[in-house]
């Protein structure tokens, strides 16, 4: 089973490695770390806009960031976080607004973020379009890492609901969605919904949650939720009779909820 260990900063890597080899010990065999000399370029680039390398991501390129054996590739198909594409990523348009692009997916035009501060040694991961990904680069590197254990198990059920379907949204009145029983205004308001049920079964969300993704996890099952502009939840598992009894279980109670408020599920069986 993963232990996904929480602690210090200065412990980052040490706990993420320890974390990803209780259920995958050859990967940390894939991870090579970033030159010296290509961690100053970089740093030399920052200094230009008045910022340094994030400590959390210091760790991360001096321990993986020539190679993280997939961790943040696998977050998109062809997406690229090593350094040497890190270096070719920079830009004057970004770093002038305070915006460090780590990871870059081409055929997506997706990049990922961090948004840099004098003050913020683990700073908050975001998107293209400014979106908040992670509440912090630990949590976003824990996240990468709990959807690897994700894909250790056998069986996975995915489902998504929408919160409108894209043709009410563009025919309602946009000030109606505060009152719409299928709409709450922010991702956090969502995530609170979330988190009150969730507690009502016991289900114990994992420290590297935050206010877009509810994870828990324990020897038998990996579930997360993640809130975004809807809802996206997955369960996985390696006993098939277990996955079958998730349909009876306080966990589809959660699912069934969703669905009955917003009528818009989709469902499919990977």
């Amino acid at each position: 089973m993963a232990e996904f260990q929480e602690g210090t900063l200065d412990t980052l890597m040490e706990r993420l490695c320890n974390s990803i080899s209780g259920f995958d010990p050859e990967w940390v065999k894939h991870c090579v770390p970033a030159t010296e000399e290509q961690i100053q370029q970089l740093q030399d680039i920052l200094a230009e806009y008045h910022y340094t390398i994030p400590a959390a991501y210091l760790y991360y390129l001096r321990k993986m960031g020539k190679d993280d054996g997939d961790l943040l590739e696998r977050e998109l198909d062809f997406c690229e976080a090593d350094i040497d594409t890190v270096l070719e990523l920079q830009n004057e348009e970004d770093l002038e607004k305070g915006f460090l692009c780590f990871a870059y997916s081409d055929p997506f035009t997706i990049g990922f973020y961090m948004k840099l501060s004098s003050m913020d040694d683990n700073p908050s991961v975001v998107t293209d379009w400014e979106e908040k990904n992670a509440e912090s680069f630990e949590k976003y590197l824990f996240q990468r890492a709990f959807h690897m254990y994700q894909k250790s198990f056998a069986h996975r059920d995915v489902y998504s609901a929408s919160v409108c379907h894209k043709e009410e949204y563009e025919e309602k009145d946009k000030g109606d969605c505060r009152t719409c029983p299928r709409q709450w205004i922010t991702a956090k308001e969502r995530m609170d919904w979330v988190v009150q049920t969730a507690k009502s079964y016991n289900f114990e969300k994992a420290w590297f949650s935050d206010q877009t993704h509810f994870i828990c996890y324990t020897l038998n099952y990996a579930f997360e939720i993640k809130v975004c502009e809807g809802y996206s939840m997955s369960f996985c598992c390696d006993d098939d009779k277990l996955l079958k009894r998730v349909m009876h279980s306080p966990l589809s109670k959660v699912f069934d909820t969703i669905s009955k408020l917003w009528g818009c599920m989709d469902r499919k069986d990977g």
